[in-house]
């Protein structure tokens, strides 16, 4: 009988992977040891400072951590955590994108930390997580019970270049955050202004690409009002009008800027696996491009001269409520490791008020700790997106989550390729996902899913 947890591990896990089969016994180590995987080489620096004040809060303790930089897989790879919860590898403590929770969580992968916050902190787990943001905490939900919390977090937005704009005799007053918000109509007039081409019909500058960057399905789903699941018909809704307009948005974009002209475009001034600071941006090809404020540092470090700054993402119509989505970083605890005191203050440390304030003004992005937002420990150029923040939300936390994102990214590609129509492609996702979703009989996202988050100012 095929059940929910086998589905899930044979769609993700590689055969090696599986061949695994049950989660084996963890090393043995001393409950003063955490066994700690963070993040990638290059923000380790980063890692280890907020590691060295959390040693200096416990000196004396014996705690210890053990730390070595592995970085989880992406968000539809979950083959990693498989191989090293099974194979009695996991860290006691990992650093996990907040996508992957609620999939690895359903198939046994992730220990629940609503017993830990009962037992330490004398606290109710919804009221402990009042200190988070919001979306970020149902993002580690579920079936009713956390799974991590919440470290870093962003919004997307359009990044734009000031002096192709005037250039192109732009009123740049439309794109100040402060006195307008961008309409869909408003954003291909400025992009049809500003794309050109060469004699032979080639795109030599570019206005705006929908698919481009952050312009993920997703990203313009939240502004359409397509949603991928209701709770209260517990059912996907991939098939709705709302997703065919986001498809239709790709086509019609496809359509005036040819997908293969665009192609081309980026792979002369943007080719694959290009330098950073090789981008169609920095050369001032690209004049405007979905992005979120993770590309602060690179704007400095690579194009400090060019006037890039950020405004909102474009809307349906003059009026329209502001929208965006965040993502973002989480400690989990993987299946098998000791449910300790030392494993959870350490989590609660590096994701509390006292680690965020350490790490987010390094890393350049959003805080999700609301007091360490408040204190304005961040970098003070992310602040309009901080301002995106009470109207976004994430992505739906949902035991699919990467058998959904991958199905949209397939369809993107489809329609702006021109092999399939919108109305195609969401039937067609409708029958990839909800058989899979169906094995969650009844399944409820938190009931403050999509709901604004109050963020303080």
């Amino acid at each position: 009988m095929i059940t929910r947890r086998t589905f899930l591990s044979a769609a993700a896990a590689s055969a090696a992977a599986l061949s695994l089969g049950a989660c084996a016994p963890r090393a043995s180590s001393s409950d003063a040891v955490i066994r700690y995987w963070g993040m990638g080489a290059a923000d380790a620096d980063k890692d280890l400072k907020v590691i060295g004040a959390f040693n200096a809060t416990k000196a004396g303790s014996g705690i210890t951590l053990d730390v070595n930089q592995v970085p989880s897989n992406g968000v539809a790879d979950m083959s990693q955590i498989i191989t090293a919860v099974r194979g009695g590898t996991a860290p006691d403590v990992w650093q996990m994108d907040r996508f992957n929770a609620v999939q690895n969580a359903s198939i046994g992968l992730l220990e629940p930390i609503g017993g830990l916050i009962e037992k330490y902190e004398d606290s109710s787990v919804d009221e402990f997580t009042r200190q988070w943001v919001q979306f970020a905490v149902d993002e580690l939900t579920y079936d009713g019970q956390l799974y991590g919390l919440p470290i870093n977090t962003d919004a997307r937005g359009i990044m734009y270049n000031e002096n192709l704009l005037r250039q192109a005799g732009i009123d740049l007053d439309m794109f100040d955050p402060e006195q307008h918000v961008l309409t869909w109509d408003e954003i291909r007039e400025v992009s049809r202004k500003l794309t050109t081409t060469d004699s032979r019909g080639n795109f030599e500058t570019l206005g705006f690409v929908p698919w481009d960057g952050e312009g993920w399905p997703y990203t313009w789903a939240f502004g359409l009002g397509a949603q991928l699941y209701s709770n209260e018909t517990a059912a996907v809704t991939l098939d709705s009008p709302q997703w065919r307009s986001v498809f239709e948005l790709y086509a019609d974009w496809a359509e005036e800027f040819p997908y293969a002209k665009a192609d081309a475009f980026f792979a002369t001034y943007q080719p694959p696996n290009s330098p950073p600071s090789q981008t169609a941006v920095f050369s001032e090809r690209l004049a405007m491009a979905t992005t979120g404020p993770f590309s602060i540092r690179s704007n400095e470090k690579y194009a400090p001269k060019l006037p890039l700054k950020f405004t909102w993402l474009p809307v349906g119509a003059e009026g329209d409520d502001t929208y965006s989505w965040s993502g973002g970083a989480s400690l989990v605890v993987p299946k098998g490791a000791k449910m300790t005191r030392n494993l959870w203050e350490f989590m609660k440390f590096y994701t509390g008020y006292e680690g965020q304030s350490i790490l987010q003004p390094l890393l350049g992005d959003l805080p999700t700790n609301l007091k360490t937002i408040q204190a304005g420990h961040y970098n003070p150029k992310a602040e309009l997106f901080r301002q995106m923040l009470p109207t976004s939300t994430s992505r739906p936390p949902l035991p699919v989550g990467s058998v959904a994102w991958d199905t949209l990214q397939r369809s993107r590609s489809s329609v702006i390729i021109g092999s399939a129509t919108p109305e195609q492609v969401i039937a067609n996702n409708q029958l990839s996902v909800a058989p899979k979703m169906a094995l969650f009989e009844g399944y409820q996202m938190p009931a403050t899913y999509g709901q604004n988050s109050v963020i303080p100012s």
